[in-house]
């Protein structure tokens, strides 16, 4: 009788080992959740601090880059709207490497690999992570070039998705103010950027080619015969060639850009981390654009652009580097128009 009440305690005492031990995995991986849970909202409430006083798509790029910082080492964040035409790129190296890694970060979001991680091609050692903002539509996208090993990548591209769903909002913000303040500083018939932008972003960009080095290159377009379009075909048809015009050279340049209507038939083109040579290029394409618009008055020569370019020389002043730029423009005119000049 004694035996079998003691192997009943036994088994009663083992059930009740495995139950308390049951129950301990099922609580301490509860709190386990509980506590993963907690860091997610406080890595969430930290952001959107980070985030709140920010308006402008710049300030927001560089606010998550500083967040993310302790969070992973990385050397650049970079976003992109296809849609709005938006960019920045925001890196933490100097150097010549600098402009490198900013222009292979801007080339992979215009034709964006697929999502998730992977080696950056010619940059050993280097690894991207892409997430998409919006998968159904036009590329939206935030990309980060790092360090880390590929093992911790099964952690990295969650955690990076997390943080992407966080950011939608504030970035629709930001895009939304851009849009607004741009509005005031546009010019209505051709929608280009303002001359007055065009003086504040050329002084940034000669701030910037004096801290890191990079080439910048000035050019300045001039129509050629728009005021016999004026004159025989009425401003109205006038104003709609502008608008084709501004079109038309708008859809060759780059998102990082200027692009600037700076009067009657006169813009300037801003190309950063651009060579003469590649200028050359780019420049000579636009001039055979606007002939290939094949826009000519009655009894007059067909519409071209004449445009004059140099690249900034250190420590030379805005003024005289406009000044090169209208000269190599005059020179244009005065070999026959239709033509680039340096």
């Amino acid at each position: 009788m004694g035996i079998v009440l003691s192997l009943k305690n036994r088994s009663l005492e083992s059930q009740a080992n495995l139950l308390l031990t049951s129950y301990s995995s099922n609580l301490i991986e509860e709190l386990d959740w509980y506590r993963r849970r907690s860091e997610h909202l406080a890595r969430i409430y930290d952001l959107h601090k980070e985030l709140s006083g920010k308006l402008d798509l710049a300030s927001m790029v560089d606010a998550f880059s500083f967040w993310l910082t302790p969070h992973l080492r990385h050397d650049l964040v970079a976003y992109r709207s296809e849609a709005r035409h938006r960019s920045h790129v925001v890196c933490s190296m100097h150097g010549p490497r600098r402009q490198e890694l900013m222009d292979y970060a801007l080339r992979l979001l215009e034709a964006p690999p697929p999502v998730g991680c992977g080696s950056c091609d010619g940059h050993p050692g280097l690894r991207f992570c892409l997430v998409d903002l919006n998968p159904d539509g036009p590329t939206e996208a935030i990309l980060m070039l790092h360090r880390a090993n590929p093992d911790t990548e099964s952690v990295l591209v969650p955690f990076m998705g997390e943080m992407a769903v966080e950011l939608r909002g504030p970035l629709e913000r930001a895009l939304a103010y851009e849009d607004l303040y741009d509005q005031a500083r546009r010019d209505m018939l051709t929608g280009l950027v303002n001359r007055r932008v065009f003086h504040e972003r050329l002084e940034q960009e000669l701030s910037k080619a004096q801290r890191y080095g990079a080439p910048l290159v000035l050019a300045g377009l001039d129509l050629d015969h728009f005021k016999d379009v004026n004159d025989l075909m009425g401003h109205g048809k006038g104003d709609e060639v502008l608008r084709l015009v501004s079109a038309t050279l708008s859809r060759m340049v780059r998102d990082t850009d200027v692009l600037a209507r700076v009067g009657g038939d006169e813009f300037s083109l801003i190309l950063t981390n651009t060579d003469l040579d590649k200028a050359e290029h780019l420049l000579d394409r636009l001039c055979q654009s606007v002939a290939d618009l094949n826009i000519q008055a009655p009894g007059a020569e067909r519409l071209g652009v004449s445009i004059g370019f140099a690249r900034w020389e250190r420590n030379e002043s805005m003024e005289t580097f406009v000044t090169r730029v209208d000269d190599a423009m005059y020179r244009a005119k005065a070999a026959g128009r239709c033509r680039v000049s340096r």
